[in-house]
């Protein structure tokens, strides 16, 4: 494998591992609101909440187009791999892969009800119900992401060492 090759498969675990990082900050601020304790907290507790929570929105906003970056660049690792380092076709395909694709629909549903908590708070209505949803749909995203990372550094040894 040249230098070449090793960079091209490594920018996906780079760049996933950085948007790993900043999904986790995102969960771990919002959390840090209701918990009122951790590192989170120590960040935002001189802050105002709304201001918090803007900011959560706001980013929010790149969570989808960002995973779908993170994919795009799978996609293509895995192109490479067929194309110019003659891997099989069945070779490209992984757990890894599919809890990924999975990751990414759970992205999409998060945003929907983050969209939905945004519309309901402008109209006056309770957001409680679409609050608890997003909430819980958040730790699962958190604990598929671990499992997403450990199988893609797996993933990663096993590609790299032929």
């Amino acid at each position: 494998m040249e230098a070449v090759d090793f960079v091209i498969l490594l920018l996906h675990p780079l760049i996933a591992t950085v948007f790993g990082m900043w999904l986790y900050r995102h969960w771990s601020t919002i959390k840090a609101i209701r918990l009122k304790r951790g590192g989170a907290w120590s960040r935002i507790r001189n802050r105002n909440r709304d201001d918090v929570i803007a900011e959560h929105e706001r980013q929010g906003r790149w969570a989808l187009p960002t995973i779908l970056g993170v994919i795009l660049f799978a996609i293509l690792a895995n192109l490479h791999r067929y194309v110019n380092l003659d891997a099989e076709f069945d070779e490209l395909f992984s757990l890894h892969g599919w809890l990924g694709i999975t990751l990414a629909f759970l992205t999409f549903y998060m945003t929907r009800t983050g969209k939905r908590m945004v519309t309901q708070r402008e109209e006056k209505s309770s957001i409680a119900k679409m609050k608890g949803i997003h909430r819980r749909a958040g730790d699962l995203m958190l604990a598929l992401l671990v499992a997403v990372m450990f199988l893609g550094f797996l993933r990663a040894i096993q590609i790299i060492q032929p």
